[in-house]
């Protein structure tokens, strides 16, 4: 990803807050999903653009990922009429959304372009430029997003 200098870093900058989880497997049993909730840092104003992906362990690879302009609305279903569901996002990933709505499909491949059903993943969470410091938002000023992981066990 270039900088602003223009120099290809392929990965993180002072421009972004970057976070991640500890790594999981998701299987494709119906019954076994994720949940990825957070503030939407864009709609706060602590970040120009943030999004999620869900990465392979084994290669490092992105295979999926949903930005804030998604997020919108999201946290509303969840806390219909408070104010503050406005800068919340709730979003589900799993193998097969079956037509759901706020629900991203994560890939098995053929290699590099999925995560195997027996191979482990994790999610990677990126908020760019805060408007008014022109850098990534403070690691201290942000409210860290949470992933809940369903099964059937």
């Amino acid at each position: 990803m270039p900088c602003r200098e223009g120099i290809d870093v392929i990965g993180v900058t002072h421009e972004i807050s970057y976070l991640n989880t500890t790594t999981f497997k998701l299987g494709d049993d119906p019954s076994e999903f994720l949940i990825v909730y957070g503030v939407n840092h864009a709609a706060t104003g602590k970040a120009s653009y943030s999004n999620l992906g869900i990465f392979g362990s084994r290669l490092d690879n992105g295979v999926a990922g949903v930005d804030n302009r998604r997020f919108e609305g999201t946290g509303e279903e969840y806390l219909p009429g408070n104010p503050a569901a406005k800068y919340l996002y709730v979003w589900k990933m799993t193998r097969n959304c079956s037509g759901e709505v706020n629900c991203t499909e994560v890939p098995t491949g053929p290699g590099s372009y999925g995560i195997g059903l027996n191979d482990t993943a994790y999610i990677v969470f990126r908020a760019y430029n805060e408007k008014e410091t022109a850098v990534g938002p403070s690691y201290t000023e942000i409210a860290y997003d949470r992933v809940l992981k369903f099964d059937s066990v």
